[in-house]
């Protein structure tokens, strides 16, 4: 007897920016028929991704209306001040052991869509590569996809590292996954930003 299949990957959702260049609570604003972060987040379980965890901060109370209706675990970074890295770490200790793979998202990447998300993993999976990163037009972005084993080693790395410098140490281990949309190389900063972002909704 064959049961249903599992989840194809986890995913930490980093959500834990103070916004001060947009003066406002950005991941709340609308977009579609959602809001930034939570158009993020349904692009994710769309591409049948799960558990999802979302890390935020001193923002939680913009942070979890957004995602209401979605099953989602919410787990705050007490000093997102340190940097990114933080946000990576507090997200990825809470993923369950067991997590084959996992992306790393942006909160505030809305236009990226389940079919970007299922392709990245397609690409991961066929490659046997332990990472897979997407870029469009010569430029990297995001969602990146890592294996298990590096895990660990995410968890242990110091505060003046960054995971593009875990990615660039372990170059020979990556897969590069050329995008046709733009979406995974554009995020949202300002105000103005996210009105481009408005612009290009079904780019």
């Amino acid at each position: 007897m064959g049961g249903e299949a599992g989840p194809r990957a986890a995913a930490v959702v980093l959500a834990a920016g103070e916004a001060r260049r947009f003066g406002g609570p950005k991941l709340a604003m609308p977009f579609g028929g959602s809001t930034v972060l939570g158009s993020v987040v349904s692009a994710l379980v769309g591409a049948g991704v799960g558990p999802i965890v979302v890390v935020c901060g001193p923002n939680a109370p913009e942070v979890e209306p957004t995602l209401a209706g979605h099953d989602v675990r919410l787990v705050r970074n007490p000093d997102p001040a340190r940097g990114m890295l933080s946000s990576v770490q507090a997200g990825v200790a809470a993923l369950p052991q067991e997590a084959e793979s996992f992306l790393i998202a942006l909160g505030d990447q809305p236009r990226i869509r389940a079919e970007h998300i299922r392709r990245l993993l397609d690409e991961h999976e066929a490659g046997g590569s332990g990472i897979a990163v997407p870029t469009h037009g010569g430029k990297r972005g995001h969602p990146v996809v890592l294996d298990r084993r590096y895990r660990d080693e995410i968890l242990e790395m110091d505060a003046i590292r960054t995971l593009r410098d875990l990615i660039h140490a372990h170059a020979g281990d990556v897969v590069v996954v050329e995008m046709s949309s733009d979406a995974v190389t554009r995020d949202i900063d300002t105000v103005s930003d996210y009105q481009d972002e408005l612009r290009r909704i079904d780019k």
